[in-house]
Formats: C-alpha cells, sequence, structure tokens
C-alpha cells in the first residue's frame, strides 16, 4: 500500500527545516575584531597584492568604524586597490568619496594623485604594460582629465610629494594631446578637408604651444593654404616657422610649392 503524504504537510516540513536553518548564523572570524586588527588585516592583503579580499576588509572596518584615522586611510587604501585591478572607475569614486568626506585631511593630496593615474591609465591592456601606448590615440576625455587632476594637485598642494611626478606627467600629457591635434589635422588634409585642417592647427598652436608638434602644426597650414590658394596666408606661416624652426623640412627646397 502507498502512503500519500498531504501537500499541505510537505509544505509545512519545509518550512520548519528553513525555520531551523534560518537561525544559525554563519561564522564570523572578524566579528570580535578591533579598528586596528581589520585595517592591519586588510593591509596585509594589499601587501599581498590579494586586492579583493584586501577592499572586502577595508570596507567591513568603514561599516562597522565609520570614524577613525583607520576609516580614513581605508577609504584612500580602497581607491588603492581599486586602481591596482583596472578598476578605474570604482577607484576615482572612491577618491572623489574621499575628497569630499575629508577636505583637510592631510593625505588628500594622494586622492587627487590617484584620480590623475587612473585617468592616465585608462583604456591600457595588458599588452600596453609591457610596450608603450601611442597615448595620442586614446580617447582625449582621460587625458584632458588627468590634465586637470594633476593640475589640481600642484595648484593646492605645491609641497606634495606627489607635484614632481604629476608635473612630468602633465608635461606628457601636453605632448600627447598636441600629437592628437596634428593627427587629426592631417586627418582633415588628407581628405581634402582644408579649412578644418587649418582650424586644428591652430588650435594646436593656441592651446599647446612649445611642444614638438608646434612646427609641424605650421607646416600643416602652410600646406593647406596652399591647397586652398591663399598663397600669402602660407608664405606668412611659413615665415613664422623659419623664424622659429629654420631647419624644418617644410622649408626645404622640394617642400616649397607656394608658388605652383
Amino acid at each position: 500500500m502507498r502512503f500519500r503524504i498531504p501537500v499541505l504537510a510537505i509544505a509545512g516540513l519545509a518550512f520548519l527545516v528553513g525555520c531551523a536553518t534560518d537561525g544559525v548564523e554563519e561564522y564570523d572570524p572578524t566579528r570580535d575584531w578591533s579598528a586596528e586588527k581589520l585595517y592591519r588585516e586588510a593591509k596585509r592583503k594589499l601587501e599581498r597584492r590579494e586586492y579583493l579580499s584586501a577592499v572586502e576588509y577595508f570596507e567591513t572596518l568603514e561599516s562597522r568604524y565609520p570614524f577613525g584615522e583607520y576609516t580614513q586611510q581605508a577609504q584612500l587604501d580602497i581607491a588603492y586597490a581599486y586602481m591596482q585591478q583596472d578598476e578605474f572607475e570604482n577607484a576615482i569614486s572612491a577618491a572623489d568619496q574621499f575628497i569630499k568626506l575629508h577636505p583637510r585631511h592631510k593625505a588628500v593630496d594622494y586622492a587627487y594623485y590617484i584620480k590623475g593615474l587612473c585617468n592616465f591609465s585608462r583604456g591600457q591592456s595588458t599588452m600596453e604594460r609591457l610596450f608603450p601606448r601611442d597615448m595620442s590615440r586614446v580617447d582625449q576625455s582621460w587625458l584632458k582629465s588627468a590634465f586637470a587632476d594633476f593640475d589640481t594637485l600642484i595648484r593646492r598642494y605645491p609641497n606634495s610629494t606627489y607635484v614632481a611626478d604629476a608635473k612630468q606627467r602633465m608635461v606628457y600629457l601636453r605632448d600627447q594631446m598636441a600629437h592628437h591635434e596634428l593627427l587629426t589635422g592631417e586627418f582633415y588634409y588628407g581628405r581634402g578637408a582644408m579649412v578644418a585642417a587649418v582650424n586644428r592647427a591652430k588650435y594646436l598652436i593656441e592651446h599647446y604651444d612649445r611642444t614638438p608638434y608646434t612646427a609641424d602644426a605650421l607646416a600643416l597650414m602652410a600646406k593647406a593654404y596652399t591647397a586652398m590658394g591663399k598663397s600669402q596666408l602660407a608664405q606668412e606661416t611659413l615665415d613664422i616657422l623659419a623664424l622659429n624652426n629654420p631647419d624644418h623640412d617644410a622649408l626645404q627646397p622640394a617642400a616649397l610649392s607656394i608658388d605652383e
């Protein structure tokens, strides 16, 4: 004979089992840890490059001890840990939160530095860590954001230990942004869009003067003016080029085709 168990009885049994398991709390080994112990363990994970575990410990520290020196430092360390994992959005968000919560903190310059590094590194692939990448072809909004972050750091915290590196990166970024403008201008020139080519060259000269690409921008302008039949403007541009870069290739006899 088969016994049939009512559906309601099965449901009731399941409910009782669920209640029994719900009453069992998962053991948390960090439950009784102090803020200092949580922070030291998180730093140990960070030093071992166990970034996910480090972030978990830092966030646990934040939730249990929302105030205090260890928690403030943990917020910066979270930004660093995210940056090391190439999670640049999360790193920037963490740095921004730190700046907002602790605008007078002694380490707020580091938060701006992290933001700059993150924007500087955006779009970087694994292979590009081994070989230099052409920054002029990277999304320029990232480079401009990095430049702005480093600029803020230098202006607000001129005595910061990160200023020297920030200045070097700004020079490099400025050169790469100038190169981007030149490449864009040359693209327009190659497509026969001479006015656009001239405008790009002018923008480069006005915003990125004294870069390695300023002379090339003048040469591009002269070529575009020549193609447009504006010989006088072309010659005036070449005169400026000759005054500043007399050995430029565009001034060699073979390159001078203004009167042709």
